[in-house]
């Protein structure tokens, strides 16, 4: 798949709104899609999950929801639904080296075309490369690195201190932060983590999440959605397979097969 020039998509979705109707929400969600995947060098798939990108357009899920079925139905994107509530959606921006509409003015009709050319992609490309050769990695991430180190250890008092960041670390942070993850998104997982008892232990097998587990993708997608809030969301989220969730959370709200006894509440 070929490169986009950035400049160039949003030029032809400027020429695009002039011509049909797209919904203030549509347009934000666009734009927030772009500049994702620019982060992401152009991959031609991305994923986030809902509300990740929700949060970015600071709108609520179904007006999220609604606005990329609108981009969809428009020919704009293209995109394969999470299997289950809290894992990615996959993403691809449709782009097609020429565009054209149609706008009626005046009773008469003009057609636009805007053609994307290769030459302008890859040039644009190698020039991102050259910048990037020539920024080290330590100075674009460095205040993030040490911001995210000094949150964990101040909020998730009931984990063991982080104390140095290794490479493969700043390689996860910073995968975060170039899908559209910011600093307050990893404030709320720690705060979340902190508040889940079963992430810190509390559950059939004695295992407590890391630092590292937490902000893994899939792991960071799921603390976020809310899949480890305590009691009985909490147990339904990670019942084993092969268990009811029902039976899981029996266990889970007695603490342990030494005190499964009596009634569980309903």
């Amino acid at each position: 798949m070929a490169y986009m020039n950035y400049i160039g998509l949003l030029n032809l979705f400027y020429e695009r709104i002039q011509c049909s109707r797209v919904s203030n929400n549509g347009q934000l969600l666009y734009y927030t899609l772009l500049a994702i995947n620019n982060k992401s060098s152009w991959s031609d798939w991305f994923s986030r999950t809902n509300v990740s990108i929700s949060g970015m357009m600071g709108v609520s899920e179904k007006a999220f929801i609604n606005a990329r079925a609108e981009l969809k139905h428009l020919g704009l994107i293209d995109f394969i639904p999470s299997k289950k509530r809290g894992e990615c959606t996959k993403y691809r921006i449709l782009y097609p080296t020429n565009y054209s509409t149609k706008c009626s003015t005046n009773d008469s009709t003009k057609e636009v075309q805007t053609t994307v050319q290769s030459t302008d992609i890859n040039k644009l490309k190698h020039k991102q490369k050259s910048i990037s050769n020539d920024i080290p990695e330590k100075t674009d991430f460095s205040d993030q690195y040490t911001t995210i180190q000094d949150l964990y250890n101040s909020v998730c008092g009931s984990y063991p201190r982080l104390v140095k960041l290794s490479e493969a670390r700043k390689r996860a942070i910073r995968a975060r932060l170039n899908t559209g993850y910011a600093v307050d998104d990893f404030r709320r997982l720690f705060e979340t983590a902190e508040q889940s008892d079963f992430l810190k232990g509390k559950n059939n097998r004695n295992w407590r999440a890391t630092f590292d587990w937490l902000i893994s993708d899939a792991n960071m997608a799921k603390v976020l959605d809310g899949n480890y809030e305590n009691r009985r969301k909490e147990a339904i989220a990670d019942a084993p397979e092969g268990r009811s969730a029902a039976d899981y959370y029996r266990q889970y709200m007695c603490n342990g097969d030494s005190e499964a006894s009596g009634t569980v509440p309903g």
